[in-house]
């Protein structure tokens, strides 16, 4: 099983969070609703990453308000090990300018996430960063 690493950016703004679409032809979860997320990179740090991607997937401009604490997201079904380092983050804007990468975002209470089909691991983003 390969293992990835990559950080989740938990997007708040006026108590609501954002979640995002993927594009239908993702590689590993098309069609399903995510926080905004990307891979590490290398000599890139973690902070740097997710403000960057937040940017990039949203055209928003992120702030760290908290750095949750790693874990481990195991799928079997993909064969794929991911190890995530999930920020909470805030945004003055809600004007979401979206990237190929997803096709469609809301902004919604945190404690609805469970009527979404996600990416695995959202609870836990949300617990991890004391949102649930």
């Amino acid at each position: 099983m390969k293992t990835y690493f990559a950080v989740t950016g938990v997007i708040k703004n006026k108590g609501k969070v954002l979640i995002l679409k993927k594009a239908p032809d993702d590689r590993n979860y098309p069609n399903r609703w995510s926080f905004c997320s990307g891979f590490v990179k290398e000599f890139e740090s973690a902070e740097e990453n997710v403000l960057r991607e937040i940017k990039e997937e949203t055209g928003l401009k992120g702030k760290i308000i908290k750095k949750g604490t790693l874990f481990e997201n195991n799928d079997k079904r993909l064969g794929r090990n991911w190890i995530v380092l999930p920020f909470l983050c805030s945004v003055d804007s809600r004007n979401v300018k979206l990237c190929h990468e997803n096709t469609d975002y809301k902004w919604i209470d945190y404690k609805d996430i469970k009527n979404y089909k996600t990416v695995p691991g959202l609870q836990k983003d949300l617990k991890i960063l004391g949102l649930a």
